[in-house]
């Protein structure tokens, strides 16, 4: 995203106003998508009116993110946000930086690592129209997964095909889960699912917490980051659930994922 920041001339037209917070204004106006602007040096709103309430929307950040003062990493930092914090974001940028406010602070974040918060059905009772049941086990949702879900979470995987039941910790929800097995044997065993050789290919899973199982598919390749370098696995591994994709946009991979997915919900008794 290229970023121009410069000083607007007197009797600058400003196209929209998207937000008022602690005497910043918010606002759309040519050549920016977003921007700030001192409330004192603007005239022609109402703060009253509520055609310029402060519109915004949850979101929640999918891993630790710099909470920056403009839309480039260049700026400052005001503070580094947990992965799991709220935030209320005014107008999301998909390439680039949103303007967003965290406890009454304005700034930026980066929109790859934030997405948009949705309240958990508390049962599967309780869930959307995006739920099955059978049996036990839901195929929910992966938006509805994810808020059940904490970050850190230790869930128990069971292979559907074997029955084998192995531990795994999950750090990172964005389009997926990005897990990490929890120990050392946890490596070994999903390891010997897959006859002792590591592959990206989809096996069906049971995933359960707290109670509730989850129709889901896991891949067998180590890869990228990890927060468990004592596991021996070298990298995470990746849960799909109902709904996920991928970080890349690999259609094809994200139907082979779904269809494992599919195979694990019906293969509940």
């Amino acid at each position: 995203m290229e970023t121009t920041t410069y000083a607007r001339p007197r009797n600058t037209y400003i196209r929209k106003l998207i937000a008022l917070t602690a005497g910043i204004l918010i606002v759309s106006m040519l050549g920016a998508t977003a921007a700030f602007a001192n409330a004192a040096y603007v005239s022609g709103y109402d703060e009253d009116n509520s055609d310029y309430a402060p519109i915004s929307q949850e979101f929640i950040t999918t891993a630790n993110l710099n909470f920056r003062s403009g839309p480039a990493t260049t700026y400052p930092r005001h503070r580094l946000l947990s992965a799991g914090t709220v935030i209320n974001v005014y107008e999301y940028v998909a390439d680039g930086f949103s303007p967003a406010s965290f406890n009454g602070q304005t700034g930026y974040v980066a929109s790859e690592f934030i997405r948009e918060h949705v309240r958990p059905p508390v049962s599967a009772a309780a869930a959307p129209a995006q739920v099955e049941i059978n049996g036990d086990v839901e195929l929910l949702h992966w938006r509805y997964v994810r808020e059940f879900i904490t970050l850190n979470a230790v869930l128990q995987v069971t292979d559907v095909r074997t029955g084998t039941v192995f531990f795994v910790r999950n750090w990172s929800q964005g389009n997926h889960a990005d897990v990490d097995t929890l120990t050392y044997e946890d490596t070994q065993i999903l390891r010997r699912l897959y006859g002792g050789r590591w592959s990206w290919d989809p096996r069906p899973v049971i995933v359960t917490y707290n109670g509730r199982n989850f129709a889901a598919a896991i891949n067998g390749m180590p890869h990228g980051g990890t927060q468990n370098r004592s596991n021996g696995a070298g990298g995470h591994f990746c849960i799909h659930f109902y709904g996920s994709t991928t970080h890349n946009g690999n259609r094809s991979y994200e139907r082979t994922m779904q269809a494992a997915v599919r195979e694990a919900f019906n293969s509940a008794r």
